[in-house]
């Protein structure tokens, strides 16, 4: 087989500006000269989301989640028969995150194509799914899991809720910066730990930490990220000390990340998030290794960066959600070079290894070819058995 031929179905499409789950289909689809992609878009039929986005402008914010639930607006099948016929594809690609891998789902049976979907998070537990909904949302996302001919699960946590399917595998996130360096020369004080990324869900864990660590003579903690959900005032304050660096486009990070010798990751500790820190996995620790940085991990035990963390003592751990512990910690660790030395080689063990980007790049083509393959098959012994079954 030549160039894979993928048509994306979902909710969540290829972005080389965006984040999260938009970053990861750019980099795989996008990115790579063995795939050729399109994309069934949205602005195709904007009315319905539109009308959607009107409802919450005026205050009727759970109104419209209960009818995304209810009547979720789905690519028209028109639009989506018409590019398959154009485009011919090998292969419908979707992400379970938001409504639209249902209709990927349909399209995919309707065309007899292989399906191959991300599972990235636990879609059915985020806020902008009522509780009223989620068994309903829940039933969605764990038929398309079934019925995918690949799912792919971004954590041995999520292949588990999923039910540790025959046709589920484990393939992280590839890593948007893929140049590792050493660890910085600079072993004095303070030791210079970055935070890059979620500051909305993480944004109050973050602030405990940068209070925690104020007037600290041997950590500094420095935040890159957008919107920061803080305290009154607190951005301000920050900007001020120095400390908030504000949002950092992508192909930028590297060199804004030069210079320091760790990288603090978070994971929460609520209850309600539970499930969704067992499942997901934090892409922006994947993203730390290839720059050889230290890992520093503040999360519940439970969460799937501890759990990858504690397989070789791959990182420093702090499963105490209590600011204090954070500080302890990272004062502890800028007393240490030898300790820093010890986890960098870790970082640049799993950069060159699991978190290499030509590996998990070259696993998820496989992905899509055995995805290929095994509707291929599946097809043929469904003619064969018509077949012998005759008339």
């Amino acid at each position: 087989m030549d160039r894979i031929k993928v048509l994306v179905v979902s909710s969540v499409v290829p972005n080389a500006r965006g984040s999260g789950g938009e970053l990861v289909l750019h980099r795989h689809l996008k990115s790579n000269p063995r795939i050729e992609s399109e994309v069934v878009s949205w602005r195709q039929f904007p009315f319905r989301l539109k009308l959607i986005g009107k409802l919450r402008q005026i205050g009727f914010q759970s109104v419209s989640l209960a009818w995304e639930c209810l009547f979720p607006v789905l690519p028209p099948r028109k639009i989506v028969r018409d590019l398959i016929q154009l485009f011919r594809p090998d292969v419908v690609v979707t992400v379970a995150h938001g409504s639209w891998h249902i209709q990927a789902r349909r399209v995919a049976q309707e065309f007899k194509l292989p399906l191959v979907c991300f599972f990235q998070d636990w879609w059915p537990d985020f806020p902008d799914v009522p509780l009223a909904f989620r068994p309903r949302v829940e039933r969605q996302f764990r038929k398309t899991s079934a019925e995918s001919d690949v799912a792919i699960c971004v954590s041995e946590g999520m292949r588990r809720e999923l039910g540790e399917l025959e046709n589920a595998l484990v393939l992280h996130d590839a890593p948007s910066l893929t140049r590792c360096s050493e660890l910085a020369d600079n072993v004095e004080l303070p030791l210079r730990v970055a935070y890059f990324g979620n500051l909305s869900e993480y944004g109050p864990l973050i602030e405990c930490a940068l209070r925690a660590l104020k007037g600290s003579d041997r950590v500094r903690l420095e935040i890159f990220g957008p919107s920061p959900v803080w305290t009154s005032g607190a951005e301000d304050e920050f900007r001020s000390l120095g400390v908030y660096r504000g949002f950092i486009p992508p192909n930028q990070l590297a060199q804004s990340l030069h210079g320091f010798q760790a990288a603090l990751v978070v994971m929460s500790f609520a209850p309600s998030h539970r499930r969704r820190m067992i499942t997901s996995f934090a892409s922006k620790m994947i993203d730390a290794t290839q720059l050889g940085l230290p890992i520093i991990v503040w999360g519940p035990e439970y969460c799937s960066a501890v759990q990858w963390a504690r397989r070789g003592d791959r990182a420093l751990c702090v499963t105490d959600s209590n600011p204090s512990a954070i500080r302890g910690a990272l004062e502890e660790l800028a007393a240490s070079p030898a300790e820093q030395e010890r986890l960098a080689k870790s970082s640049r063990e799993a950069a060159a290894g699991e978190f290499n980007c030509e590996r998990i790049q070259a696993r998820f083509v496989d992905a899509l070819r055995r995805a290929i393959y095994s509707k291929n098959r599946s097809d043929a012994s469904a003619m064969e058995q018509a077949v012998n079954a005759g008339p």
